[in-house]
């Protein structure tokens, strides 16, 4: 058993200050997200998960003094 998400949830992905998964918004107003919204909020995820690893090797360089 999987749980109501089923294994291709996505959770924890940023959405206009929300936390929604491939379902649609947490907070109870939808419950499905378009194809075109999917991929917006699959693109904005992939945004932030770039600048999270670019801020990451920052502060490797700055720790490692390079």
């Amino acid at each position: 058993m999987q749980g109501h998400h089923g294994r291709h949830a996505f959770h924890g992905v940023p959405h206009g200050g929300m936390t929604h998964d491939m379902h649609g918004c947490c907070c109870g107003r939808r419950r499905f997200l378009s194809r075109r919204e999917k991929i917006e909020m699959l693109e904005e995820y992939r945004a932030s998960l770039k600048n999270e690893l670019e801020g990451i090797e920052e502060e490797l360089k700055l720790l490692k003094g390079v």
